[in-house]
């Protein structure tokens, strides 16, 4: 009777749910407001982490999990502005591949030169070292040009494009740039902090601890202690993620767990929850 009335009253909350997502998409889909759409992006972001530990299993490792769900999430507010429910199709399945191909997009973006370029960036170098021993001084464009056999106006371009493809990061920006003549800070200052955002050390402190506490465990472990702690997907969920029977990933965390209890042997009680 009592496992009845759960049932009962889980259906009740899923019904309710449901409704209350369709008039957010009403709301949405006639005002096209901001409120609406960033509503509609926290209630699909599961969808987001799904995608991304299905993919965290097949890219390198140096990719984590936690960049691959920020490029997730421009695909899904991308989906969530341009879907059109007159087409037939559910949102759930328009959507995963406006997700993966945000992910896509970006891993495309993070080498920003072609190999032309690359490797001609990589011949320059040497052979400015080359000319530099040879005359006693920094080479010229032209004299680079000519002992690379390249024509004038090919360099140029390939230089040019090379430059362009060059990152300068903030860390590189000299502090004093952001100074008036008192040394108080100016319009110049690169100092545009949000006070809405968490604070960055809490999220390094946090990905450090995750780091720390499963150090050592294959990816398909992390991901059970990832979407389980953090993501709070339930294991039948993670089960989907993974192509893994909910049994089998309850044992996984089983197993992991009692290995974490006995290396740190309670120093991370707080951490290492049942």
């Amino acid at each position: 009777m009592k496992a009845a009335n759960r049932q009962d009253a889980n259906r009740q909350d899923a019904n309710r749910q449901d409704l209350q997502i369709r008039r957010l998409w009403k709301r949405y889909l006639s005002r096209k407001d901001i409120p609406s759409r960033n509503r509609l992006v926290e209630n699909y972001a599961p969808l987001v982490h799904i995608q991304a530990a299905r993919l965290s299993r097949k890219l390198p490792a140096q990719v984590g999990y936690d960049e691959i769900c920020s490029a997730g999430y421009d695909g899904l507010i991308e989906a969530v502005e341009s879907y059109d429910p007159s087409r037939k199709a559910k949102f759930e399945t328009f959507c995963q591949q406006r997700i993966i191909g945000a992910v896509m997009d970006w891993l495309r973006s993070l080498d920003t030169q072609s190999r032309t370029v690359r490797t001609f960036e990589k011949r320059r170098m040497s052979v400015r070292e080359t000319l530099d021993a040879e005359l006693g001084r920094p080479p010229m464009h032209d004299e680079l040009a000519r002992r690379m056999n390249v024509s004038q106006e090919r360099y140029e371009q390939l230089a040019r494009i090379s430059q362009l493809g060059r990152e300068v990061h903030f860390s590189a920006m000299d502090p004093r740039d952001g100074m008036d003549s008192r040394g108080r800070s100016s319009e110049r200052s690169w100092d545009v902090g949000d006070p809405r955002q968490t604070d960055p050390s809490a999220r390094m402190a946090r990905s450090m601890l995750i780091e720390y506490i499963t150090r050592g465990l294959s990816r398909e472990e992390r991901l059970v202690l990832i979407l389980y702690y953090y993501e709070e997907l339930t294991m039948a969920e993670i089960g989907v993620v993974l192509d893994l029977s909910e049994s089998r990933v309850s044992q996984i965390h089983k197993e992991v767990i009692n290995r974490l209890r006995q290396r740190f042997e309670g120093k991370l009680e707080n951490e290492l929850v049942a």
